[in-house]
C-alpha cells in the first residue's frame, strides 16, 4: 500500500512537472524520438540561461530530492514525509529554471519596444536595414544585445532571412517571430515602407506589456496565499512528529501514510488549480521562423 501510495504520488508529481516546463507527457513513445525531446531540453536550458547539461541537471535534481527527504527521515522518522519532501525538492531546480525562462522572455519582452524606436529611427536616418540591425546586435538594448550580435556574422555567412530566422527560432518567443517576419518584409520591399509599423509595433507592445503586469500584480497575493496553504500543514506536522512520539508513529504507519500521501496530492492539485486557473494565456507561436517546430 505505500509503495503504491508513493508511485502515485511520484506519477503525479511527474505531470505537475510537465506542465510546469511546458512539456505535455507522450503516452506513444513511437511518435517522439530521442532527439526531438533532446533538442527541446536543450533550447529550454537555453532560455534558463542554465549553462548546464542535461546530465548535470539530472544531478541536480537527484541531490535536492535526496538531501532534504534524507534530513525529514532522519529527524522524525517518518518515511512517508520525507518522500513527499524529497519529491518537491526535486520539483523545486525544474520551477526554478522555468521561473528564470519567463523571466528572461519577460525581459526581452520589455526590451523590444526600444529596439524598434531604434531601428526606426535608424532607418528614418538612411541607414539600410542590415545596417540598423548589425547596430542594434552593438549597441542596442542590452537583453537583445547578445542575439543580434550574431546577426552580421550570420548574414555574412549565409543571408539575412536565413540569419534572422536563426535569432527567432533561438529566443522562440511570438512577438519575436511578427517581428521578424516585419524585418523580412522590409529587406523584400524596402525599409521605408515598415517604418510606421515599427512604431506602432512598439507601442502596442508597451501597452500589452503594461496589461500583464498589471494582472500579475493582482494575482500575486491570492497565488501566495494559495502556496502556504498548501506549505504550512507539512511543516506543522513535520513539528508534530519532532514533538511527540504518538504522532511519529502514527504516521510512520500505513494509515498515517496514505494520511499524508493524500494530503500532499490534495495540496498539489489545489496549487495546480490556482495556478491554472491564474493563468495567462501565453500566445502560439503562429509565424515561427522558417515554420519549423519548436
Amino acid at each position: 500500500m505505500t509503495l503504491a501510495a508513493a508511485l502515485s504520488a511520484a506519477i503525479l508529481v511527474y505531470l505537475v512537472v510537465g506542465l510546469l516546463v511546458g512539456v505535455r507527457p507522450e503516452w506513444e513513445s513511437r511518435r517522439v524520438s530521442a532527439p526531438s525531446r533532446a533538442e527541446r531540453l536543450a533550447t529550454w536550458l537555453e532560455q534558463a540561461d542554465a549553462h548546464i547539461t542535461r546530465r548535470s541537471l539530472g544531478l541536480v535534481v537527484m541531490m535536492s530530492a535526496a538531501v532534504p527527504a534524507a534530513m525529514v527521515l532522519v529527524s522524525t522518522g517518518v518515511a512517508s514525509l520525507g518522500l513527499m519532501v524529497g519529491l518537491l525538492g526535486a520539483c523545486a531546480p525544474i520551477v526554478v529554471l522555468d521561473r528564470r525562462r519567463v523571466a528572461n522572455r519577460r525581459v526581452r519582452r520589455a526590451a523590444w519596444p526600444d529596439a524598434l524606436r531604434d531601428l526606426a529611427t535608424r532607418l528614418r536616418s538612411g541607414a539600410s536595414m542590415h545596417a540598423a540591425l548589425t547596430e542594434l546586435g552593438r549597441l542596442g538594448p542590452a537583453p537583445l544585445r547578445p542575439s543580434f550580435a550574431r546577426y552580421e556574422t550570420l548574414a555574412a555567412a549565409l543571408d539575412h532571412r536565413v540569419a534572422l530566422e536563426t535569432i527567432g527560432n533561438e529566443l522562440a518567443d511570438p512577438l519575436t517571430d511578427r517581428i521578424v517576419e516585419v524585418l523580412l518584409v522590409a529587406f523584400d520591399q524596402g525599409s521605408r515602407v515598415v517604418v510606421d509599423v515599427l512604431e506602432e509595433l512598439a507601442a502596442s507592445t508597451v501597452r500589452d506589456l503594461a496589461l500583464t503586469t498589471d494582472i500579475e500584480t493582482a494575482q500575486l497575493e491570492t497565488k501566495l496565499e494559495a502556496r502556504s496553504a498548501a506549505v504550512l500543514p507539512f511543516v506543522v506536522l513535520g513539528l508534530l512528529c519532532l514533538g511527540s512520539e504518538g504522532y511519529r508513529n502514527f504516521y510512520a504507519s500505513g494509515r498515517g501514510t496514505l494520511v499524508i500521501v493524500f494530503g500532499f496530492v490534495m495540496s498539489l492539485v489545489g496549487v495546480v488549480l490556482v495556478d491554472r486557473l491564474g493563468r495567462i494565456e501565453v500566445e502560439p507561436r503562429i509565424l515561427r521562423a522558417g515554420g519549423g517546430q519548436r
